[in-house]
């Protein structure tokens, strides 16, 4: 399992990537996750069972994007090495799409005669719109490009269905809640939390409209997180970095009443907020804004789902392939 950021590094990403590599772990399944040297958000949990290789690169400074691009080039061409080295027949790698530029080492891990198994956490034609909207035939070409590359992996699974690339060799198994919430314990009335990213792809006019209708029914509204919404939020709103660990973060859900969870109305196949997942299983209310289109069904689509069983198709998935390959 190949990812950008693995553990410590509390990029929602690396969490998925730790349990789901456990997860494998657990069930017999001969896994190793592999990662980058890079931090995207510091946050502190128990390190995974799953053995782990970290890869050296070119580390960038996370908001310059210049900076970003050069570590994105320089964690795939790690990943490259790593698979001409190590990866043989018998093999099923799953490629995070953090970094973006892992979308084409498909024919690097056919060449190595393995199966490759793209994890499509973000559809960037469509997330770059959140960084600069940018002409509708550019979006249409880069999407072309973006399809054409996905077509050449064996398998591509998507976290929504609303994400942009619809092949056939595409099925959807969403994500799951990261966290457990033993217990009833009440939250504090009239309190409304969003936590994790506030970034490119959140209408930050839609979410303060939503914070705006809960201050004038009473709620206080508290934001911690990360990203350059943060610095667009009103002084009325209260704000503050991310949760530092995992214990912080399902305390902080729990005493909340109310979770906010923001998209864009015009930004529809990007991606899908892993965020909703802890909240749906802490049982709290939740206000969303900025859902539309492709990513409003699939929130309704989402809300209907059996998360709990997420995870493990996930690993169905996986050792049904993998099995196929040694059998």
């Amino acid at each position: 399992m190949l990812s950008q950021y693995i553990w410590p590094d509390g990029a929602p990403t690396a969490i998925y990537a730790d349990q789901l590599a456990d997860r494998l772990f657990e069930r017999g399944m001969p896994v190793e996750l592999v990662g980058g040297s890079g931090t995207y958000r510091i946050s502190a949990r128990e390190a995974p069972r799953a053995p782990i290789t970290r890869l050296a690169h070119f580390e960038g400074s996370r908001g310059r994007l210049l900076g970003s691009y050069v570590e994105y080039r320089s964690v795939s061409r790690a990943f490259v090495r790593y698979v001409r080295e190590n990866v043989g027949p018998a093999d099923v790698v799953v490629v995070s799409s953090a970094p973006p530029t892992t979308l084409t080492l498909a024919p690097a891990i056919r060449k190595q005669g393995a199966v490759g198994v793209y994890w499509l956490q973000d559809y960037y034609p469509e997330v770059l719109r959140g960084l600069r909207e940018y002409p509708a035939i550019l979006r249409w070409l880069l999407s072309r490009y973006w399809d054409r590359a996905l077509a050449k992996w064996n398998h591509v699974v998507k976290i929504g269905e609303n994400l942009g690339y619809f092949g056939i060799n595409a099925r959807t198994i969403r994500n799951w809640p990261t966290l457990s919430f033993p217990g009833s314990a009440a939250p504090s009335p009239k309190t409304a939390l969003y936590t994790g990213n506030l970034g490119y792809c959140h209408d930050i006019d839609c979410f303060i409209a939503e914070c705006q209708r809960l201050v004038d029914a009473g709620y206080e509204v508290t934001v911690l997180g990360d990203g350059p919404g943060i610095a667009q939020l009103p002084g009325w709103i209260k704000s503050g970095p991310p949760y530092p660990d995992a214990a912080a973060l399902r305390a902080g859900l729990l005493a909340a009443e109310v979770h906010l969870v923001a998209a864009h109305p015009q930004i529809r196949r990007a991606l899908f907020p892993s965020k909703l997942w802890n909240s749906v299983a802490s049982g709290r209310k939740m206000v969303f804004s900025g859902f539309a289109g492709e990513m409003a069904e699939e929130l309704e689509e989402s809300l209907r789902a059996p998360y709990s069983r997420h995870l493990d198709n996930w690993c169905d998935f996986l050792e049904s392939v993998f099995h196929s390959r040694v059998a």
